[in-house]
């Protein structure tokens, strides 16, 4: 889809082992979310704190983003402002700066459900490194409709090779939404997505956010208070109708 830029081996060899070793040590700070039982993954966020719900937790407990990510974080907003992408600074301004880790732990299975990027909390580039292993995408076009069972008009896979950058900007970002088969992650892999939260995000309470991630807990991931997302079973006999094969061509830098 439009806006849908991959900058191949953007992360070096060693880099990456660097990473792989700090962010899967024993004691870094993965999230209890039941949701993630059905994914094969485990998750990790720094910076602002962002409820369940896609809000910022008022005087919420601030996760400091680790050095070697931040150096990560400010090569990726300089290669976003090299291509001319606005805002591309919030990546890594002090109060905006998002990331989540996503582990997909388990060989022959990861999964991320179909979903669009919350447009209200978080900046319009979205920047996701890939690790450990290649993975593919599919695509849906949902004109920008953001439900998890809205109607889709197109559909459209794309290879995300091991080490790679990719951005989603413009239509990728804001009309299409996104999701991982098990199928199209079969080894494991670290991904690491950098977001900017928007200075006007919808906010919430540290109180509000414990009671609601309680009753998901109580419910097995399910939030009465939000439109049910399909289980990943249904989502993925959904999703396995023919896709537009896509082919990104390697994009050479200019100076």
């Amino acid at each position: 889809p439009s806006g849908f830029i991959l900058v191949p081996d953007f992360v070096s060899a060693s880099e990456e082992a660097a990473l792989v070793k700090l962010l899967l040590r024993k004691d870094a700070p993965i999230l209890q979310k039941a949701h993630l039982k059905f994914s094969n993954t485990q998750q990790q966020e720094y910076g602002p704190q962002i409820s369940d719900a896609m809000e910022r937790v008022k005087n919420g407990s601030r996760v400091p983003i680790p050095k070697l990510c931040m150096a990560l974080a400010r090569r990726v907003a300089a290669e976003a402002e090299h291509r001319g992408f606005a805002n591309s600074v919030k990546l890594v301004d002090a109060e905006s700066a998002f990331l989540r880790v996503n582990h997909y732990y388990k060989a022959g299975g990861g999964y991320m459900h179909k979903h669009m990027d919350s447009t209200k909390t978080f900046g319009p580039i979205i920047a996701c490194c890939s690790l450990l292993g290649d993975a593919s995408m599919t695509f849906y076009d949902t004109r920008g409709n953001s439900y998890g069972m809205a109607k889709v008009h197109d559909m459209a896979e794309i290879q995300i090779p091991r080490r790679s950058l990719y951005f989603m900007t413009g239509s990728a970002r804001n009309q299409w939404q996104h999701g991982i088969r098990k199928d199209q992650c079969q080894q494991e892999r670290l991904s690491l997505t950098f977001r900017a939260v928007l200075e006007d995000a919808p906010t919430t309470t540290a109180m509000a956010t414990a009671i609601q991630r309680k009753k998901r807990q109580l419910t097995g991931g399910i939030d009465s208070g939000h439109k049910k997302r399909p289980s990943p079973a249904i989502t993925e006999r959904l999703s396995k109708r023919p896709a537009t094969s896509v082919t990104i061509k390697k994009q050479t830098k200019t100076s």
